[in-house]
């Protein structure tokens, strides 16, 4: 990050000058990009299309609390959720604590182990492209708070890199931290984090296999 300083005469104040926002347009890959595209079932493939098909076919959707269509000028995560599956022909609630409560009552829910730190923990074999990812946070009073959802693409061909696609501000992809809906590295967060990915599963109306 570049220090931008402002000078004033002896005896004057000036404000700082603006830092320029370093965040960027997100990634954007095409399905052929990904190494188990080709293998996954129909309903799979569509779902993955749709999301991927959101981020190409549309101007930069930032970041907008409350967003859930393009015509909003962008999405927050479960807005993003929600308008990706209903495009597949899915029926979703809207909210990313509703998302996680219909996989469970579905029976598509699987717990993440708190002591997982990457895609190697059996906690996560279960994992498959198009399933939604669920982080949470805990709360003063100890009750846990879903607060993120987005949703995994499985991994990439070029480089084995694990992929996710969704509507942050602040998450990167290799290196470089974006505002908006696309394509940013799925990472397990660490031990010592607030956040905790606790959930993951298939969508209601998609096969699981």
């Amino acid at each position: 990050m570049v220090l931008l300083l402002s000078w004033a005469a002896p005896g004057q104040s000036v404000a700082p000058a603006p830092v320029p926002d370093e965040r960027t347009r997100p990634a954007r890959i095409r399905s052929g990009e990904l190494a188990e595209f080709e293998t996954l079932p129909q309903a799979r493939q569509r779902l993955l299309g749709v999301a991927l098909g959101v981020a190409w076919d549309s101007p930069w959707l930032r970041y907008v609390a409350g967003g859930a269509k393009p015509g909003d000028g962008g999405f927050d995560c479960s807005g993003a959720m929600h308008f990706v599956m209903r495009e597949a022909g899915l029926e979703p609630p809207r909210s990313s604590g509703a998302q996680l409560e219909w996989l469970r009552k579905n029976g598509r829910l699987h717990s993440v182990d708190a002591n997982a730190r990457d895609l190697k923990h059996p906690s996560l074999a279960a994992l498959k492209p198009g399933d939604l990812l669920f982080w949470a946070v805990t709360e003063p009073d100890g009750a846990v708070r879903v607060h993120h959802v987005a949703m995994f693409l499985g991994l990439e061909k070029k480089d084995g890199r694990p992929v996710m696609i969704g509507s942050t501000d602040g998450r990167s992809y290799r290196g470089q931290k974006a505002d908006g809906y696309g394509v940013h590295d799925f990472r397990v967060p660490k031990a010592d984090s607030a956040s905790r990915l606790i959930g993951y599963g298939t969508p209601p109306g998609v096969g699981e296999e």
